[in-house]
């Protein structure tokens, strides 16, 4: 994995969590800012996605999904997101976060093929760059 061949998207309602997030991963070199980009939730995503998304289908794409949003919580935007065509998302990697690890959102994405894990916030950079690398 080079640097600027990933993808980061962030998607959290907590402004606080969403910058930390970008200088973490920009201090564990995961990628390079410019390929890190961060939504406020549902709506803004899924603007996002339904103009961009032939763009970035061929590169790995990791997201970043807080779990409790107002609007939309993160499971609502993985469902939006598995109705994508399948070719288009298929270099997707999802990684729920959170604040506090509820055993049934741990039990809800071992469901989801998509969901690779849930990770506890504030976000351990270097655990995900191992993960991302396995």
């Amino acid at each position: 994995m080079t640097m600027n061949s990933v993808k980061i998207i962030l998607v959290d309602d907590n402004d606080i969590d969403t910058i930390v997030n970008r200088k973490l991963i920009e201090i564990a070199m995961i990628t390079d800012l410019k390929n890190v980009i961060s939504f406020s939730g549902y709506s803004s995503l899924i603007k996002y996605l339904d103009v961009e998304l032939d763009n970035i289908k061929d590169q790995q794409v990791i997201v970043l999904m807080d779990i409790q949003m107002p609007e939309v919580d993160g499971f609502g935007c993985v469902d939006k997101i598995l109705e994508y065509p399948e070719d288009k998302v298929k270099n997707f990697r999802i990684f729920m976060l959170t604040s506090s690890i509820d055993r049934e959102d741990i039990k809800r994405a071992s469901t989801i093929n998509i969901i690779e894990r849930v990770l506890e916030k504030p976000l351990d950079v270097y655990m995900l760059k191992t993960l991302i690398n396995e």
